[in-house]
């Protein structure tokens, strides 16, 4: 028989292990929810990053295209003999993503377009009554996007109308037709069943959802009110065109089925104000983790069992325990702290994107502005100086042709580092003699390298082997490469052009000793837009593309690039070629 001061030991101790039982219990419960919501908001913030990056993606693919459309309607060089049909399909193929593209003649007549058994030649809008998006353009004189409209083929798609001017003087319109199943591709999620993706237009109407297919022009909060609750409140954010994150319950006959995370960002394009959003279950959140409530779990257990039957090494079970989970939370923070600092990294990156964005958008600005000057002046005086002489009005001419064929390669620039990027440049490779291909980069330069009174010397060795390459892209990379170097040296320089003869290929160099270049300018020389003087003061022009041109050219037929410099002794460029 146990005396009563023992029974009241064994209760107090009872007592004891109970209410350390019960901490330990409510310690991992409140473990459990403390790093649910860690990780819950650190999974919505990688959520809104994909969402971001995939609006970006949809937002910069469909301002690019239609920018290529506005490059030629601002070409103001009059409407081509074959109606712009050359220049429509040159814009099918780069943007990869248009249904068709058509031209509309001031009259409203649809006079050429690009696929042409999609192009319903001669259709006039005004007899067909579908005037209306034609005379707003042409009355406002701005890009206009249409809503998604059902097409002839029963699909969806977006009109893309471009107004054309000449001197002023409207010429007619581009017509370009995005259809909707293009663009899913940009968006759908196909990460996991559970998680779907819809997109918004700026009245809150579903344009798409993954969930299912719903009524044309239907609120999506009406859609789904009787379904959810607190997603009316996001949808009203997404319309503000904000972005963020959010989450809302999914109910069924009045019950709570689940909590649904959601992400969401804009998208402009032209007038057109959009919102992509993502959602998933906040089940997701759960399945990340359970390994460490499996962990915090049999801790729990563990401490419990040890306290129940070894009581007198209660202390050091719990003080274990206590850095073990200090440990885990330090790994998870770690872990936190290094994803942070990649989203950090990606932000960085995006903001120098856009920075290089801007500071294109100025030099081309700069470059077309500057040509338009040159041939606005010679054809005002030309057009006030009836009876000027022969030569003087032949000189005139021969500024405004200069320029003209600056602006064109300015474009045919452009249309290059669009075929690089999306895999599109193709090459007709042939046997080249390399002495020859030389000799024509130099006849094309020749005037520019009179003008600076510039050495070229060009060491070939003897027998030197035919490449295996496109010749008139061999060219296009000399009279870059030729190009800079004059520039970018003083009058009365030199330039050398080294050819080795080593192995499989030949290695070739283009050496100046020009300005020369600094150790962060050659890390960067050619990333495209680059330029190591991108202000609107600068004394040498160009658009900053030609050497990221000259890289996809030698690196798309299997040779590398590389550049070294020095500043104030000039700078060498090398390269190789297959025999």
């Amino acid at each position: 028989m146990w005396n009563r001061k023992s029974r009241w030991n064994l209760i107090l101790l009872a007592v004891v292990v109970l209410l350390l039982i019960s901490s330990i219990f409510f310690l991992w419960m409140r473990t459990n929810l403390e790093v649910r919501s860690v990780v819950e908001e650190q999974y919505q913030n990688q959520q809104l990053s994909l969402t971001r990056q995939i609006a970006d993606n949809i937002e910069k693919t469909l301002n690019e295209r239609v920018l290529l459309l506005e490059v030629i309607a601002k070409k103001d060089t009059g409407v081509p003999p074959d109606n712009y049909l050359s220049d429509l399909k040159s814009v099918y193929d780069v943007a990869g993503i248009f249904y068709v593209v058509e031209y509309v003649s001031e009259d409203g007549t649809i006079v050429s377009g690009y696929p042409e058994e999609n192009v319903p030649i001669g259709l006039n809008l005004y007899d067909s009554n579908q005037y209306g998006a034609f005379e707003m353009v042409k009355e406002s004189g701005e890009v206009y996007v249409t809503d998604p409209l059902k097409l002839i083929e029963g699909n969806y798609g977006s009109f893309i109308w471009v107004p054309v001017y000449e001197g002023g003087e409207f010429r007619g319109a581009f017509i370009a037709i995005v259809q909707e199943s293009d663009l899913k591709s940009r968006y759908v999620v196909e990460s996991n069943s559970s998680s779907y993706a819809y997109l918004l237009d700026n009245r809150g109407r579903v344009l798409y959802s993954d969930q299912g297919d719903y009524p044309r022009r239907t609120s999506y909060a009406e859609i789904m009110a009787s379904t959810s609750s607190g997603l009316s409140n996001i949808i009203a954010e997404q319309v503000n065109g904000t972005e963020g994150n959010g989450k809302y319950l999914i109910l069924e006959n009045g019950s709570l089925v689940e909590e649904r995370l959601v992400s969401y960002s804009p998208i402009e394009w032209y007038n057109q104000k959009w919102s992509l959003a993502i959602t998933s279950p906040s089940s997701e959140v759960d399945r990340l983790i359970v390994s460490v409530y499996l962990k915090l779990f049999i801790v729990a257990v563990v401490s419990v069992l040890f306290i129940v039957f070894v009581s007198s090494f209660l202390v050091i079970i719990l003080f274990n325990w206590s850095k073990s989970l200090e440990k885990e939370v330090d790994e998870k923070t770690q872990e936190l702290k290094e994803s942070n600092e990649s989203l950090k990294a990606a932000n960085s990156k995006l903001k120098e994107l856009d920075r290089l964005k801007t500071e294109f958008l100025s030099v081309v600005s700069h470059e077309l502005k500057t040509p338009l000057t040159a041939m606005k002046t010679s054809s005002e005086f030309l057009r006030e100086n009836d009876s000027c002489d022969i030569p003087l009005k032949n000189q005139m001419l021969d500024i405004v042709i200069r320029n003209i064929d600056r602006q064109s390669r300015m474009v045919d620039d452009l249309l290059d580092i669009s075929r690089i990027e999306s895999e599109r440049m193709k090459f007709h490779q042939e046997p080249v003699d390399i002495g020859e291909t030389i000799r024509m980069s130099l006849e094309i330069l020749d005037s520019f390298i009179k003008e600076k009174d510039m050495a070229v010397l060009v060491n070939l060795p003897d027998n030197l082997p035919v490449v295996n390459t496109d010749r008139d892209k061999l060219v296009q990379v000399f009279v870059n490469l030729l190009n800079n170097a004059v520039k970018f040296s003083k009058k009365g320089g030199r330039i050398d052009i080294n050819v080795v003869d080593e192995d499989d290929y030949l290695r070739v160099s283009v050496v100046d000793d020009g300005i020369g270049m600094g150790t962060e300018e050659i890390e960067r020389i050619f990333d495209k837009f680059y330029q190591i003087d991108s202000t609107s003061t600068r004394k040498v022009g160009g658009s900053g593309l030609g050497l990221s041109i000259v890289k996809g050219i030698i690196e798309g037929q299997g040779g590398t690039i590389t550049a070294s410099s020095e500043e104030g002794k000039g700078s060498t460029f090398t390269f190789t070629l297959k025999k």
